[in-house]
């Protein structure tokens, strides 16, 4: 698969969990901080890693919310809980992940993203 495909069906993969408008203004945000970024977040992180076989893009929303909690990101959380809404995970499934992270990430970890997750209106 070409770099342009690989790109393309990023760019699909973000539409499915945002929508194609707010896909869109992702990108866009993107190529703000630097335009080689969102081709990097595209081909890579869109294509290479959500778009493998194995785990559903639902699935691998929901580790990346479990990672973030760990890791005390509660500034990428929202756009990952969007995302995850996007693709049919539920309120109390993204909950349950994240208070499932205490016992590894902490509870101040667990109390951020919590937070995060009481001020996300979707």
């Amino acid at each position: 698969m070409t770099e342009s495909e690989r790109y393309e069906a990023g760019r699909r993969i973000l539409s499915t969990m945002l929508g194609e408008a707010a896909a869109e203004a992702s990108a866009e945000k993107m190529r703000t901080l630097h335009p080689e970024f969102e081709r990097l977040v595209m081909t890579h992180v869109m294509h290479d890693l959500y778009g493998r076989a194995g785990l559903d893009i639902k699935t691998r929303l929901l580790c990346t919310i479990a990672a973030l909690t760990v890791l005390g990101r509660p500034e990428q959380l929202a756009v990952h809980i969007d995302r995850a809404l996007g693709c049919g995970a539920t309120r109390t499934e993204i909950e349950e992940v994240v208070l499932q992270m205490s016992a590894f990430g902490g509870f101040p970890a667990t109390w951020d993203a919590l937070t995060v997750l009481q001020g996300h209106n979707r």
